[in-house]
């Protein structure tokens, strides 16, 4: 069984495993050369051979930024609270859906425009816009707000959907697309 050192003993022991690397630090390397012109380096100087110590030049040391630790992540928050979350990044839509119309949906001859919207995870970033689609064509255009309504469709069926677009044009997410059927009066002669 091992023994245990007390708190003073393990300090003590530390610090002579620390002393004891750094005096194999500060020893100097040694080119040695033997009877055959085999060059070898060491930090031990061997006695029978011929040996020349070299100098190393001066080791480049690079350090590591400093972790982010409550002092420093201040700096993230903004300068008008310092209660306030930090801003995340946006890291994309993980769901796109259309809520409304409901697939298979029935637009009535007497209701005048239909509510189309879409459902995204996380919300509607501030900076990008939504395209809604009918029949696979751009419906006026590009809008900051996850909502449209949508009039003047003809009788018969229809396909909706939506794309979010960054403010550069990037697509950003696709929804399904969902099929509305419209009913119209006409007269028959």
């Amino acid at each position: 069984m091992k023994p245990l050192l007390s708190p003073c003993g393990a300090i003590l022991n530390t610090l002579a495993t620390g002393l004891i690397a750094v005096s194999a630090m500060a020893s100097g390397v040694y080119k040695v050369v033997d009877g055959q012109g085999n060059i070898t380096y060491t930090d031990v100087p061997p006695a029978e051979t011929v040996m020349d110590e070299v100098l190393l030049p001066a080791i480049n040391p690079v350090s590591s930024p400093a972790p982010r630790t409550a002092s420093n992540s201040e700096a993230i928050r903004s300068p008008e609270s310092a209660d306030a979350e930090p801003v995340m990044a946006f890291t994309g839509y993980s769901s796109a859906v259309l809520a409304e119309p409901l697939d298979g949906s029935l637009v009535h001859f007497d209701e005048p425009s239909l509510l189309v919207q879409v459902a995204l995870t996380p919300p509607l970033e501030a900076d990008h816009l939504v395209q809604f689609y009918v029949d696979g064509s751009a419906y006026g255009s590009a809008i900051s707000t996850n909502s449209l309504s949508i009039g003047g469709l003809e009788r018969g069926s229809h396909r909706i959907s939506a794309r979010v677009l960054s403010s550069q044009g990037a697509v950003l997410a696709i929804t399904e697309s969902v099929t509305v059927h419209v009913q119209r009066h006409f007269k028959r002669n």
